[in-house]
């Protein structure tokens, strides 16, 4: 089988770190998820994850929490929404649109130039599920979404390599443009954040964490019509999965709530 090579530099290329931890974790008996598509690009890509470039058992098990708590949160929306919208910002290679996909949700996955280059050789685009090829700072893709249908907004593996005023900058212009959207993100404590360094998978890339917020409460303080939903932490699921300093480190509130999924609504009234 003819491989395909991923031309893939600085954040774009991490989205193989996912890739990798939910193949490996599929590849797993009674893993913590199944995901037989993303086997089948993996096993596709001309790509060297041995010795140390290797994801970490951390990754794996991170990566696999996230996507379990997305996915189930996701399918809480489209429960409600079943006619939605749902954007799925710097998509990389995910697969949730195959997983969760009701029939009649539309579906647009966006990410920069050269990973939608790299998807459109497993993906095809439908009425249904489409590609928008630009970088989520570049705020014309807004433009393209349509607006008369409740809609879901998605970041996961995405923000956390942005500045804060670039989060602030791509929240204010979703409030402004999509009143009454919703959001679902991964986030990491700022002491996380300021330890790119010590991440075991990232610092094998050329990729630097630059924002991270101890909880989603805080985001009503920027004064952006944010309401601040909910929040699921990664350490509360499968901790027994985790490498055993972690579930030590676990015992430490703060270290417990340094990664995860927060929801937040977009009501665009000034608090």
């Amino acid at each position: 089988m003819r491989k395909e090579e991923a031309k893939l530099t600085g954040v774009p290329e991490t989205m193989l770190i996912p890739l990798r931890a939910r193949y490996l974790e599929s590849k797993k008996e009674n893993g913590i998820l199944s995901d037989p598509q993303t086997i089948e690009i993996l096993d596709r890509i001309e790509c060297d994850f041995s010795g140390k470039k290797e994801v970490s058992i951390g990754s794996q098990v991170g990566v696999s929490i996230r996507t379990e708590i997305l996915d189930e949160q996701v399918n809480r929306f489209l429960a409600r929404n079943p006619n939605s919208v749902v954007v799925n910002l710097g998509c990389g290679l995910d697969t949730r649109f195959h997983r969760l996909d009701n029939g009649s949700v539309q579906w647009f996955d966006l990410d920069v130039p050269e990973a939608i280059e790299l998807r459109k050789k497993f993906f095809n685009e439908t009425e249904q599920f489409k590609f928008i090829s630009k970088s989520v700072t570049d705020f014309s893709w807004l433009k393209t979404i349509p607006k008369d249908k409740p809609l879901l907004f998605i970041a996961e593996g995405l923000l956390m390599y942005f500045t804060e005023d670039e989060v602030k900058d791509l929240f204010s212009n979703i409030a402004s443009t999509c009143p009454g959207s919703e959001m679902l993100f991964e986030a990491m404590s700022p002491f996380i954040a300021k330890r790119t360094k010590r991440h075991v998978d990232v610092k094998k890339y050329h990729a630097q964490f630059k924002w991270g917020i101890k909880t989603g409460a805080e985001l009503e303080e920027w004064k952006q019509g944010i309401t601040f939903m909910e929040e699921w932490y990664y350490f509360d699921r499968h901790i027994d999965r985790f490498p055993f300093i972690f579930r030590l480190l676990a015992f430490i509130p703060a270290f417990k709530k340094a990664m995860k999924i927060i929801h937040i609504d977009f009501n665009n009234k000034t608090k």
